[in-house]
């Protein structure tokens, strides 16, 4: 299963990043535009993953999260995930990640946090 990205410019420094499929190594090609958005970046950038379409992910998707974050924490900007299902929330706590992000139950919650 691939994985397809949609980005959403919902103000000058927030984006919603539709995550759709499957989030392993293979899908380097999608995320080209993310990674040139998260490079280019502004200070305080607000990143909100949207996993409500995501089936599944695996150790590089959470590596690729992690440092996506680095990145974006340099800049003192911020991701929110939100919209998890049972199995990815239970990954994400299994391996320490969700400590580093808050996680959101919708992107409207999401898009209130200061």
């Amino acid at each position: 299963m691939k994985l397809e990205l949609s980005i959403e410019n919902k103000s000058e420094n927030t984006y919603v990043i539709n995550f759709e499929g499957a989030f392993d190594g293979s899908i380097k090609e999608s995320l080209i535009e993310l990674e040139g958005l998260i490079k280019s970046g502004t200070p305080k950038m607000k990143l909100i993953f949207d996993f409500t379409k995501l089936d599944y992910l695996n150790s590089y998707a959470i590596g690729q999260i992690v440092a996506w974050y680095n990145d974006v924490a340099k800049k003192e900007g911020q991701i929110i995930i939100v919209n998890t299902n049972k199995n990815i929330e239970d990954i994400l706590g299994i391996v320490g990640v969700s400590q580093l992000f808050k996680i959101h139950s919708s992107v409207d919650e999401a898009l209130t946090d200061a």
